[in-house]
Order: C-alpha cells, then sequence, then structure tokens
C-alpha cells in the first residue's frame, strides 16, 4: 500500500519537499491508515505532519470517545494535533450532512492556516469514489459531477493520497501493522444518501448486474475527468483568442463571432459559453444548462436580434453576426446609497466599535468584538470569527444584506454573489431577508454561522486581529 500510495502523490504531485501537510483525522479506518501511510513516507517525500479532529458532538459520548482515540494516536506517533468541535446550530432548511461537511471543512481550512500547513490530505479512497459518482448520477449532475472525487482540489490545497486504495487495501494495511480504528456508527444511517447508496444500492449493482461496479464507476470518473479537463481547455483556448483581440473583454464585456460558435460541436459549443458565463458573471452565479442552451437558441435562431438576461447580472445580446455578453453593473450590484435603509424585517445597521458588545434589537442578537494581541490557535466562522484588522476597509457595520452583496468565501480566489451562496445553502428566503452580516466599505466579511471572507482572514503575517463573538 505504500508503494500505491506514493506513486499517487507523485502522479498528481501532491507533495513536495518542505510541505506541512494536515491530516483530516476522524479516527475511522481511512483517516487512521491515510496519518499512518504518511507518517512513514515523510522521510521519503520530506514533509512534515500535523493532524486535525473535528468533534461533531452528534453522538455523545462516542464523540468523545473518537477524539480521545485520535489523541493517543498522535501521540503515540509524536505528531501534532489540534481539536475542534461543532459550536454552530443548523440553519433551517439545510441538511444535516452538508451542515456537518461544511462546518467539517471550515475547521480544516482554518486550523490549516494556524498551524502554516499548505496542504490538507483526506482519506477518501475507491470506494468513495464509486458512491459519489452514482449519488451525482441519482441527482442528475453533468460532466463534472460524475467526474467524481478529484484526487487534488483547491490549487494543491486539498490532497487525497488513498484515492486509488480500495477498501481491502486500507484494513489489510491497519491489519498488518496493528493499527486501531473507531467506527462510526452514523455511517450506518440511512437518513444520508451516501449511506443508502453504500449499504443497498451498491450490493444490489453488484450482485445482480456487475460484480466489479465499483471499480467500472472510478474508470467512467477517471475518463469523464480527463475529457471534462480537456473540454474546458479547448474553450478556454476560443475564450483566450477572443478575449485577446478585445480591449474591453477583460472588463466585463465580450463579443463572441456567432459564424465561429456554430462551426463548432454542440458539446464544445456549450462549454465555450459556460465558461463566458463563468468568466463574467462569475462561477458562483447559478447558471446551469437551462441559460447557456438559451444562449445557444439565440445563437442558432433565424432571428438576427433578440436579448437574454442571465443570473450573476449577466445579458446576452445578439446582434446579427455577434453575440455581446455584458455584466451590468446594475444588476449585479446594487449602490450603497441606493440600500440605506433595511427593510421590514430585516437587521438593524448599526456601527461597529473595535471593543466592546453590540446589541441587535430586531435580529435578537448581542456580539462582543474584541482586540487580541496574538493569532489564536484554532479558528472558526460559525459563533464566533476572528478577522485581520489591518485588511479591512473603511468603518465595520452590522447590518441586513443588501442587493448586489458579495464575499470572497475562505479558500476561495474569486467573490461570490451572497444571495448565491444562500440559495446553495438552501437557506429559506423568509430566513435571509432576516440575516445579520458583518460588513465594511468594500464587501460582506462575516456571516453568522456560514461564511468568513477570505480578504480578511487571520494569517502569519497578521498583527491586529478583532475576535467576533455571537453571545
Amino acid at each position: 500500500m505504500l508503494a500505491k500510495v506514493r506513486k499517487t502523490i507523485d502522479k498528481h504531485r501532491m507533495i513536495a519537499p518542505g510541505d506541512r501537510v494536515l491530516v483530516g483525522l476522524s479516527g475511522g479506518a481511512d483517516s487512521v491508515a491515510l496519518l499512518s501511510v504518511l507518517d512513514r513516507l515523510g522521510p521519503a517525500l520530506g514533509h512534515t505532519l500535523a493532524a486535525a479532529h473535528f468533534n461533531h458532538k452528534t453522538r455523545g459520548a462516542e464523540s468523545d470517545r473518537d477524539e480521545a482515540h485520535v489523541r493517543r494516536l498522535c501521540e503515540s506517533l509524536r505528531i501534532d494535533l489540534v481539536t475542534g468541535a461543532l459550536a454552530a446550530r443548523r440553519p433551517t432548511g439545510v441538511s444535516l450532512e452538508d451542515f456537518l461537511r461544511r462546518e467539517r471543512y471550515e475547521f480544516l481550512q482554518e486550523t490549516a492556516a494556524a498551524c502554516g500547513a499548505n496542504r490538507i490530505a483526506l482519506g477518501h479512497h475507491r470506494a468513495d469514489q464509486a458512491e459519489t459518482v452514482l449519488m451525482n448520477l441519482i441527482r442528475g449532475s453533468g460532466t463534472a459531477g460524475l467526474a467524481g472525487i478529484p484526487a487534488v482540489r483547491n490549487g494543491g490545497l486539498i490532497i487525497r493520497p488513498l484515492i486509488d486504495c480500495s477498501r481491502r487495501d486500507i484494513t489489510g494495511y491497519l491489519g498488518r501493522n496493528g493499527l486501531s480504528c473507531v467506527e462510526d456508527r452514523s455511517n450506518l444511517d440511512e437518513r444520508f444518501l451516501r449511506n443508502r447508496i453504500r449499504s443497498r444500492l451498491m450490493p444490489e449493482l453488484a450482485r445482480h448486474f456487475n460484480p466489479s461496479i465499483g471499480d467500472t464507476l472510478c474508470r467512467l470518473a477517471d475518463v469523464l475527468r480527463e475529457e471534462n479537463d480537456y473540454m474546458t481547455g479547448q474553450a478556454r483556448s476560443h475564450l483566450s483568442g477572443w478575449m485577446s483581440a478585445q480591449s474591453a473583454g477583460r472588463q466585463g464585456r465580450l463579443t463572441v463571432p456567432v459564424g465561429e460558435l456554430r462551426q463548432m460541436h454542440t458539446a464544445l459549443r456549450r462549454r465555450v459559453i459556460l465558461e463566458v458565463a463563468r468568466d463574467l458573471a462569475g462561477a458562483g452565479s447559478a447558471i446551469g444548462f437551462e441559460h447557456v442552451q438559451a444562449v445557444l437558441d439565440l445563437a442558432g435562431g433565424r432571428n438576427p436580434g433578440g436579448t437574454l438576461d442571465l443570473p450573476g447580472g449577466l445579458s446576452v445580446r445578439r446582434r446579427y453576426g455577434l453575440l455581446e455578453f455584458c455584466r451590468v453593473p446594475g444588476k449585479s450590484r446594487a449602490s450603497r446609497s441606493n440600500v440605506s435603509r433595511p427593510t421590514r424585517g430585516q437587521a438593524p445597521r448599526q456601527d461597529v466599535p473595535v471593543k466592546g458588545d453590540v446589541h441587535l434589537e430586531g435580529a435578537g442578537l448581542t456580539l462582543r468584538f474584541r482586540e487580541l494581541r496574538r493569532v489564536p490557535a484554532v479558528r472558526t466562522a460559525a459563533r464566533k470569527a476572528y478577522l485581520d484588522l489591518d485588511r479591512v476597509s473603511g468603518p465595520l457595520v452590522l447590518r441586513g444584506i443588501e442587493p448586489g452583496d458579495r464575499i470572497q468565501p475562505l479558500g476561495m480566489k474569486g467573490t461570490r454573489k451572497l444571495k448565491s451562496l444562500l440559495i446553495d445553502e438552501k437557506i429559506p428566503r423568509d430566513l435571509r431577508g432576516r440575516m445579520t452580516v458583518l460588513a465594511d466599505d468594500l464587501s460582506v466579511l462575516w456571516v453568522p454561522w456560514l461564511r468568513l471572507s477570505e480578504r480578511v482572514r487571520v494569517g502569519e503575517g497578521t498583527r491586529r486581529v478583532l475576535s467576533v463573538e455571537i453571545i
């Protein structure tokens, strides 16, 4: 198994000498094997290790048992361990599975920043890959979803060294090396779609249709991932050519020749339109298949003129042989001078002190603001957040959500429209109208219980830290 993992690491360039790798350690078989393998490969690969355990607090004494187990394991291996616990309450309309996954990933990213790790290693393996492909197929995902779990994500921050290992590889490795693990009973809870696929659908498919269904689904994911990457590259090639020929291309406007678009294969046409829309409206603008198809219908129709309005404030206009894509500022971002008063039921607008408590009567919230003398070891974006004060632009304010609000979610390079993010998180419309956010002159910095902005992320160079806590 060591050789198999080393081959995967080398193939995807997951780890380089000098890297600091944070292992997400649940205490289950996958994460225990991952920690041990990376520990043994450390001298050869030249990396250092730390581990992080997130206590979901959902299984009472069993959750605490898991934390105690990983503490003993890390002590025996002399590996630094950071622990965290669930503090947020699940928002209405968000599934428990999605909520716990989101909280866990945020904890891992914030812990990695705090301990100087540039890689986060997770224990997903081939069975997880097969289940993910099947789950996305059931949900109606496109090519990207059927490509499954990527071996490397977020520019190399997230790595999955066990992605080519089977469940048998992992259990065999644990047995040969005398390593113990804990069993999470929630993995048997069939309220979760993934668990139903694992316990019912996969065995049924293997028994009656294809004994090697797991390998088949993993091969499908590998093929579709490569084809998806190729299609994206082809689309980007056409797009870069058009943009380099148009000086305004990088300023929210792009013109696409209808004739060139029609000469492409239908699959490439779709991908080109999708990439144009993502560039101009933003990757989080909720542009889907039906929007792309509407643009293609506009380009392929007999009418030489017409206009479409797409999500993200993007307008598409056909003028004979040209498609003009334009981001309309008034649609994607409202002027703050036009939305200075909260609507009925919205949280009031209130300036924030660097030190002290702020009570928002209409929202039923009290927040405590403090300036810290040193960077905290563990940070969370649930009931508490930490901000780099030197990255704040202008005065801080607590207010309701305003039209056009955007945020740069922790770990992301680009910004997302806050409305789209809340829709993706399945926050009900009536609740969105009553939410309170922390913002400065440029954008939203923190959505309590949901997201912290990358722009004010606390890092090694931080000198002034603002602590914000819901009390």
